[in-house]
């Protein structure tokens, strides 16, 4: 049986000293007053979790229904609140093997923390870089190579750094870490090796889809720009040095066996699985260069220990994220390429009133078409302004 909490800030008080932090959790209530859940099937077999404004992480909490999370959610104000995305008999209990796990979601974390480079990007940067990562998990492996329908896929923005995708397929549910693993590994571009390659390319009676399908357009196209002596510089780059490459460019013209004699050229210059039986060192070490490439330019970067955890709590849609004050907002998959979460993960409603705020440390950003290009000290600025500068850090309300 599900246990209705009734929970009034956690029974703390809000400390009288930090004025900044009792103001953007006015903002939040403001937010939260208005505030329907909602895009959680079955909640009342999902643990519920908060960060309060003042006070530690609170968890193994449940629900009956969505109204029941909503007025909980008013009550508390929370800073950051989670769900599980597991489905347990007994959400409320708190040891995890005491509350009968039932299956969980599929999900990927996309953000700044897996991408190269993102400690050099500003905010606005690292959004649209973290975008890409997520588009290709989208419609490239969820889609394409895993066959997985837009109704099956839940997608939101995380209102921090980047994107949740969740999978809610019967098929997925009873899955555990192990499998789960391995479909993280095979999004990441993990565990493929030359090796592999050229074993699963012999076994097969076709070129097989996904990563392996990249691998073979790219090695033809590669070997169709080099397979003359104008190309012998770029090879040279992949076999060592210049003399190698040329002497490769000319073997391009032997035979070799496959079923019938056949030149070497015409035969890797087809896309085909016929090739990788008759591959000789040099043809090996471009195939290496070949799959790094395709790895570099296709893998996702998600968070691994999200995807595997079958105990995971996740941002509840809808939520306010407590870094930023931007919403936690689901995406239909066929306005992902149009969403902007500086536009579109925006409470405008935060705008009815401006704030004075002690700006720290510099801040640019745009915000709901707004741009913002702030030097410390004393401004006032629109209410969603503000409570990104003070949620984020960057200042304080007076």
């Amino acid at each position: 049986m599900v246990n209705h909490i009734n929970i009034s800030c956690h029974g703390q008080a809000l400390p009288e000293t930090d004025t900044s932090e009792n103001v953007l959790r006015e903002y939040f209530h403001d937010y939260y007053r208005e505030w329907k859940a909602d895009l959680i099937d079955i909640v009342s077999a999902r643990e519920i979790g908060f960060i309060p404004f003042f006070g530690t992480m609170v968890r193994h909490r449940a629900v009956l229904n969505l109204s029941s999370l909503t007025d909980m959610m008013r009550r508390i104000v929370p800073r950051h609140t989670y769900y599980s995305t597991a489905y347990y008999r007994k959400p409320e209990e708190k040891i995890m093997k005491d509350k009968e796990w039932l299956g969980a979601e599929l999900i990927f974390d996309l953000d700044a923390d897996h991408i190269p480079g993102a400690e050099k990007m500003s905010y606005t940067e690292i959004l649209a870089e973290v975008k890409k990562h997520t588009h290709r998990l989208i419609f490239k492996f969820l889609m394409d190579d895993l066959g997985f329908r837009e109704k099956d896929l839940k997608i939101f923005f995380s209102g921090g750094r980047g994107y949740h995708v969740h999978v809610v397929e019967d098929s997925i549910y009873p899955l555990g870490s192990d499998s789960r693993r391995e479909i993280a590994n095979y999004i990441r571009g993990e565990g493929f090796s030359t090796y592999d390659i050229r074993r699963s390319m012999q076994e097969a009676s076709a070129v097989m889809g996904g990563w392996k399908s990249e691998v073979d357009r790219l090695f033809v196209e590669f070997l169709a720009e080099v397979a003359d002596e104008s190309g012998s510089q770029a090879l040279s780059g992949v076999l060592g040095n210049r003399r190698s490459a040329e002497a490769y460019i000319r073997n391009l013209s032997k035979q070799i066996s496959s079923g019938v004699p056949v030149k070497k050229r015409d035969l890797f210059l087809k896309p085909g699985n016929e090739k990788y039986r008759h591959m000789d060192a040099n043809d090996e070490k471009i195939l290496t260069h070949i799959i790094s490439k395709v790895r570099d330019s296709n893998a996702c970067e998600i968070d691994e220990p999200v995807t595997t955890d079958v105990h995971r709590l996740i941002r509840t849609p809808g939520s306010l994220h407590g870094k930023t004050g931007f919403i936690v907002k689901h995406i239909p998959v066929e306005d992902f390429d149009s969403f902007d979460p500086l536009r579109d993960a925006i409470y405008t409603g935060f705008n009815r009133r401006s704030a004075k705020v002690d700006i720290q440390r510099p801040l640019r950003i745009s915000i709901a078409g707004e741009d913002f290009n702030l030097d410390p000290g004393e401004t006032q600025i629109p209410g969603a302004a503000a409570v990104y500068a003070v949620a984020s850090r960057y200042g304080k309300f007076l």
